[in-house]
């Protein structure tokens, strides 16, 4: 029976992921712009956001504001456009007239951003926090529900009392040493009013509250448990951070894997019932940061450094408008020796466009109307 959290934590949750998602497409973004930069090819433009402007300023060239749109932003690179007209002496600072080498770097820097943000990310929150040990869950309440299924009637962890912190020492007077005995002693007593001794702040303190019942007949208090964190040193989180990448990469590619598999398509057209392995917009990842954060800090960050992981990995897919499909090409360039054409790749481009458009709408569907929630 999944928690609830009331209507200004959700909105909050909504507000500080769109802000956060705006942070990942810029960070992106000043990656290819400090490589150029860096490598002398002009950028006559850095703004965040789209459509008409609000405010800018030039400096050293560029171009830099804000527009209304506040759904990203975009670096414009002098040349990359290949409808664009450069002056011949603008030329040896333009993106076409620059050497392969240079222009690699401008294109594969804005994934690499990502790529280490999401290894800083993961291991400050290693160093700082642990990693969550499910095998020692501990009796210290991670999450009180505030809301039963319907949305108005409180959990029994709420009337109670419980707050997140909260250590669980005994119930009835029986101690619980564990997770498992004291959710085993939940189930097994549907109904039934019981005693809670909880350590809070080094005093224990009684709370009383009456178990609900499940539909499937068992008892529900409302809360969720914190993990045993496992702490870890400097040296040891550095390592723990590449184990994360080895098993993140290879959730990343696996989502890959399955938007070509039949089940998937089954799901998002509505053939065969939603389950955890689907795509999700960034209605879905709303949802997903928010249950998130109820887990506690490291799973929230976990969450964030996942998606720019996965940012960084798509944008170097090698199809045509992402940065891998520039990368492809200038790897065609560099072995046939003569420049390719990117007009002649707008078809490609507009076919994956369509492709990722119709993913998108078919996927908020089943945001929309299947929520995810995390197990």
């Amino acid at each position: 029976m999944p928690l609830t959290v009331n209507l200004t934590g959700a909105i909050t949750q909504v507000v500080m992921v769109i802000l956060a998602i705006i942070v990942l497409v810029l960070t992106h973004e000043l990656g290819h712009f400090i490589a150029a930069k860096l490598t002398g090819i002009r950028a006559t433009e850095f703004f965040i956001g789209f459509g008409p402007r609000i405010w800018s300023f030039r400096r050293g060239g560029t171009e830099y504001g804000i527009k209304w749109g506040l759904v990203g932003g975009y670096v414009k690179i002098l040349g990359m456009n290949p409808e664009e007209e450069v002056k011949p002496e603008d030329w040896p600072y333009s993106y076409r007239g620059s050497p392969i080498w240079k222009r690699f770097l401008v294109i594969f820097s804005g994934s690499m951003v990502h790529f280490l943000l999401a290894l800083l990310v993961i291991f400050i929150a290693i160093w700082a926090l642990g990693i969550p040990n499910w095998e020692k869950a501990t009796t210290t309440v991670g999450v009180v529900g505030e809301f039963m299924m319907d949305g108005e009637t409180p959990t029994p962890s709420s009337q109670a009392g419980l707050k997140n912190g909260d250590r669980i020492v005994s119930v009835d007077g029986e101690e619980v040493r564990d997770w498992v005995e004291l959710r085993q002693y939940i189930v097994d007593h549907p109904g039934k009013r019981i005693v809670l001794d909880v350590e809070r702040e080094g005093e224990i303190i009684p709370l009383e509250t009456t178990l609900a019942t499940t539909e499937e007949g068992t008892g529900y208090l409302g809360i969720s448990p914190r993990p045993y964190m496992d702490k870890f040193g400097f040296l040891g989180s550095i390592k723990q951070s590449f184990v994360w990448l080895g098993k993140a990469t290879y959730g990343v590619f696996y989502s890959f894997y399955r938007l070509v598999t039949p089940s998937v398509w089954k799901q998002l057209l509505g053939i065969s019932e939603p389950n955890l392995e689907r795509p999700v917009t960034v209605v879905g990842a709303t949802r997903l940061a928010g249950q998130a954060a109820q887990e506690g800090a490291f799973y929230l960050i976990n969450f964030f450094a996942f998606i720019m992981l996965f940012l960084a990995y798509i944008n170097l897919l090698p199809l045509p408008p992402l940065d891998g499909g520039y990368l492809l090409v200038l790897l065609v360039e560099k072995t046939a020796g003569k420049e390719v054409d990117l007009r002649k790749l707008y078809p490609i481009a507009v076919t994956v466009l369509v492709f990722f458009g119709l993913l998108f709408l078919l996927t908020l569907r089943l945001d929309i109307t299947n929520p995810i929630n995390l197990p």
